[in-house]
């Protein structure tokens, strides 16, 4: 008797001490179902223009939390917050942004209607870091990725003319280009040989946020011998961005010979003048 007495309350205590164990499991497996950020769709580049519009989404899983205190924000370069969407309210964007669409919906979930965040008519301003925080009373998570809005050439012109100096005759090639952004570089190249590049020196950074530059290069006519197809090259690095101008250069010889010795002076300068008649990419 005293042994299945004994035998029993054996059994109990497992009973309940595994009854206990999965009573924990299950509250440790419930207090970890907070707020994932699956996913910040947000472009890495995308073009400036009147009529381009982003949609930046922020995908969460509330994996069955509560949506209590439920709120998603939208921020730029860490500070300044553009969007706000607490649940069960309207969504309220920057007043003073007119491109952020008010009242874009992402999805019919109610608890994710409107985690995101459509901008429209893309101009410069909006390159920046996109922060997307998702907050309630059960956790507070963020997410952060960059975007550049880049514009490209408004004026892109290569061109050459002849002078005179104590050399004799020298023909001097100009590439001007502007009303780009971010930062550009220039690349000037006779019949695919580089001498002129524009990599080291910072481009001027007008009024309206974007750059204009001018590279320049001086030869001796004399060493300009036949046909010389001379090719300017435009990149904006960061947004892997490239065009060229080209232009052919025939001189009186007939036979077609180049080495570095035709180059008496290569001069990079930055143009700093005011380009009458230039607007940004979207005046307000």
């Amino acid at each position: 008797m005293v042994d299945n007495w004994r035998s029993w309350c054996c059994w109990t205590t497992s009973y309940w001490m595994i009854y206990i164990c999965i009573l924990l499991v299950c509250r440790i497996k419930e207090s970890t179902q907070q707020i994932v950020i699956e996913e910040l769709k947000v472009p890495k580049v995308v073009k400036a223009g009147d009529n381009t519009s982003v949609i930046l989404d922020c995908v969460y899983d509330l994996h069955n939390s509560s949506t209590r205190g439920l709120v998603v924000k939208w921020y730029v370069n860490d500070t300044i917050l553009l969007y706000q969407w607490i649940y069960g309210l309207p969504p309220i964007t920057d007043p003073t942004d007119e491109h952020i669409q008010c009242g874009y919906k992402a999805t019919d979930d109610p608890t994710t209607m409107y985690r995101a965040m459509k901008i429209n008519n893309l101009n410069i301003k909006h390159t920046g870091d996109y922060k997307c925080n998702v907050f309630s009373v059960a956790d507070d998570v963020s997410r952060e990725t960059s975007m550049i809005v880049y514009s490209p050439e408004e004026t892109f012109d290569l061109k050459y003319e002849k002078n005179d100096d104590e050399s004799g005759e020298v023909v001097e090639v100009t590439c001007i280009a502007g009303g780009l952004y971010p930062e550009p570089t220039l690349e000037i190249s006779v019949n695919d040989i580089v001498f002129n590049r524009t990599e080291d020196f910072d481009a001027v950074r007008q009024d309206d946020g974007k750059y204009n530059i001018t590279a320049v290069l001086i030869a001796e006519n004399a060493h300009l011998q036949g046909e010389t197809v001379i090719k300017c090259t435009l990149r904006i690095p960061n947004a892997n961005y490239t065009n060229w101008r080209f232009l052919t250069y025939s001189s009186d010889a007939t036979t077609l010979t180049l080495s570095t010795s035709l180059i008496i002076a290569v001069i990079l300068f930055l143009s700093t003048d005011t380009w009458h008649g230039w607007t940004g990419c979207y005046d307000r």
